[in-house]
């Protein structure tokens, strides 16, 4: 009699949940399609029910710095597995060949400079640094990001290129992409299986390794100066590490559930994506005492934010909002579509 009554309850309640998130669906689509604004993947989880709502949540899309939490994750398992010597103490150099223009103030620092996994990691998602990133990358293996999410069940991943190498191909500063247009780099970069592009990046990281900050900057603001803003957002978002909103949601999810980490990793990771100071996306329209776990990603033509809104004790919800094909100047549309779509959420199932 006790299970009979149980699944007559079941059959009463799975109704409203499909109804809650189909509701929800359709609103973020409209929501989507009123902005106008570029190419719109969301996934949102309730972790309470295991509820998903998601839109185009299956092609993968340009992370930008996004990336950098996987890159976290990984870094804490082999931290926490001992597969890598590092710990949170151990001081790594800035070389030369580590120095990446763009977000971040470890590029400015003398070569030789000594900084802390811990520190490194902590200016590499709530600051956004790309020297700081790609030192930590490179320690942890270049392909090791993709493997991992692989063992997870995210087929979507492509993630091996450093902040650098990336930068690098884009400018065309390597023998492989030298003298094409920013087209063209795009359309020889999509021919290319994984192994050749991972190989390509290699070489554009050793054929560079000497190159001072200035010439590199210099590089990037002649590069702004000559080429449309339809052309950075070509390249820009060809050459980019790439993963699917749903396999993002899924690390999340499994993140904020303990199952990738220990409790001591899945705490400190979650600690340092709530000290993100960029805040005008996921958090910019929900109240204020709401918790926020969230990374943040901008190139030429995307805007994203992917995290955790903590909804109560034990009680969270991920969301993910991947924007490609910002035109120049709507980013602040893309923004607030991403903020609108984090409170569609929030209330829905807060």
């Amino acid at each position: 009699m006790r299970k009979l009554c149980l699944l007559i309850c079941l059959l009463c309640v799975l109704p409203v949940w499909a109804q809650r998130a189909d509701r929800l669906k359709k609103t973020v689509q409209s929501t989507i399609s009123k902005a106008g604004v570029g190419r719109c993947a969301v996934s949102i989880v309730d972790l309470a029910s295991g509820e998903r709502v998601e839109v185009d949540s299956e092609e993968a899309f340009p992370l930008a710095s996004v990336f950098k939490v996987p890159v976290m994750v990984e870094l804490a398992r082999q931290m926490q597995t001992q597969q890598s010597p590092l710990q949170l103490s151990t001081p790594l150099v800035m070389k030369a060949s580590d120095r990446c223009i763009g977000s971040g103030s470890l590029q400015h620092r003398p070569v030789g400079t000594s900084v802390s996994v811990q520190q490194l990691i902590e200016w590499m998602e709530t600051r956004s640094d790309n020297t700081a990133t790609d030192m930590l990358f490179r320690r942890i293996g270049l392909t090791s990001v993709d493997s991992y999410l692989a063992r997870l069940g995210c087929p979507s991943s492509q993630i091996f290129l450093t902040n650098r190498s990336a930068w690098l191909i884009s400018l065309g500063k390597s023998s492989d992409f030298r003298g094409l247009k920013p087209q063209q780099i795009a359309d020889k970069w999509n021919r290319m299986d994984k192994a050749t592009r991972l190989a390509a990046a290699l070489l554009a990281e050793k054929e560079n390794q000497d190159l001072s900050l200035s010439d590199f900057q210099a590089w990037e603001d002649r590069s702004a100066r000559v080429q449309t803003p339809e052309e950075n957002m070509i390249v820009a978002t060809a050459v980019d590490n790439k993963l699917s909103s749903r396999d993002l949601s899924l690390l999340l999810e499994k993140l904020y559930r303990g199952e990738l980490l220990d409790k001591k990793w899945t705490a400190y990771c979650l600690g340092v994506l709530g000290r993100q100071t960029f805040n005008t996306r996921l958090p910019r329209s929900l109240p204020r005492e709401v918790k926020v776990y969230h990374k943040t990603g901008t190139i030429a033509g995307v805007v994203n934010d992917v995290g955790i809104i903590e909804l109560g004790p034990g009680r969270g919800l991920v969301v993910v909002v991947l924007v490609q094909q910002v035109e120049d100047g709507a980013e602040g549309t893309a923004e607030r579509l991403i903020a609108d779509i984090a409170n569609l959420a929030y209330k829905a199932y807060r």
